[in-house]
């Protein structure tokens, strides 16, 4: 009676372990499908964030850029201003370097004048008390 009994248990204890296997087959594949979808959800939104504060980094970057263009401008056109000044200073320093030797050649010149007419007069003076 056993014997007869035994075929027809393996068939059902066949029947479990294949019954088994399939659920849990299917349990693990409907968890890993979750867990990639979970894992897709989060990189997303990792990358999204990411994303965000890249954007607020390049916005900090391009204020700081424009904040130093200007203030590059600013020099520059400062620079261009002394560079005028100090050029109208240089030709001013040039024309009264040109004045000063004029006025030196004149001051000799009346100095030499100024000789002569002393010693005109100093002649002039000897012959007239002689």
């Amino acid at each position: 009676m056993f014997t007869r009994y035994l075929p027809k248990s393996k068939n059902k204890l066949f029947a479990l372990f294949m019954f088994i296997t399939l659920t849990v087959s299917a349990l693990y594949l409907y968890l890993n499908n979750l867990q990639e979808k979970s894992t897709v959800q989060s990189s997303g939104e990792r990358c999204l964030t990411e994303l965000s504060s890249l954007k607020y980094q390049l916005n900090e970057v391009t204020q700081y850029k424009d904040r130093i263009d200007k203030l590059l401008t600013e020099t520059q056109k400062a620079h261009e201003l002394d560079k005028e000044r100090f050029k109208d200073i240089m030709e001013s320093c040039v024309a009264m370097k040109q004045q000063s030797t004029i006025c030196q050649s004149q001051f000799e010149d009346l100095q030499s004048e100024c000789k002569k007419v002393r010693d005109d007069y100093n002649k002039l003076k000897k012959s007239l008390n002689i």
